[in-house]
């Protein structure tokens, strides 16, 4: 962690393995983030300071054990959920949990490669990559057929580059990365 302007910085984590793919609590207190240190990918969950000054955040608790690869966390705007990427089915789905990791629910059940959760602005919706293609669905699974609800694909590029949306503020729109034209814009 750093200031904004780049001065102060200071560990959270340090410790052999790699730790990657943090967020944010909204109120600033806290910070998830993947791990492998218990040898495979798993989510944490730590306070953003470290009082004692030993380089490691305090408070850090595991939140997931699924022996699988859990990674790409999103904190949701309000504060009560966390979604993540895991491969515990076979492939890599969005689930979402509360922030003490209980009520895991896969939100995707496809034969695909779905990443980047990104939370919509008031909670209810999560924008996704799959396959190369970016998707919206509702945040909760209702049906419990482990697809969230009212999916939609939002983007058709024959090219299979679509990835890493993020919300607008307002909710109104979604920006991505594309390579449709050879770039990465």
């Amino acid at each position: 962690m750093m200031n904004a302007d780049g001065t102060n910085p200071t560990h959270l984590t340090n410790n052999s393995a790699d730790d990657m793919s943090l967020s944010w609590s909204p109120d600033g207190s806290r910070v998830v983030f993947g791990s492998e240190r218990d040898g495979n990918w798993e989510i944490y969950v730590m306070d953003a300071v470290d009082a004692d000054g030993d380089g490691n955040a305090d408070n850090q608790i595991r939140l997931t054990n699924k022996m699988s690869r859990e990674e790409l966390t999103a904190w949701s705007p309000d504060g009560r959920k966390i979604a993540f990427v895991s491969d515990r089915h076979g492939d890599r789905e969005i689930y979402v949990m509360d922030t003490d990791g209980l009520n895991q629910i896969r939100l995707t059940n496809r034969p695909a490669f779905d990443f980047s959760p990104t939370w919509s602005p008031g909670s209810s919706r999560i924008a996704f990559n799959s396959d190369g293609q970016i998707y919206a669905m509702d945040a909760f699974d209702t049906d419990g057929d482990g697809n969230g609800d009212n999916q939609i694909q939002l983007t058709n590029n024959k090219w299979l580059t679509d990835e890493w949306p993020a919300w607008a503020s307002d909710g109104s729109k979604i920006a991505f990365m594309s390579r449709r034209d050879g770039n990465s814009e």
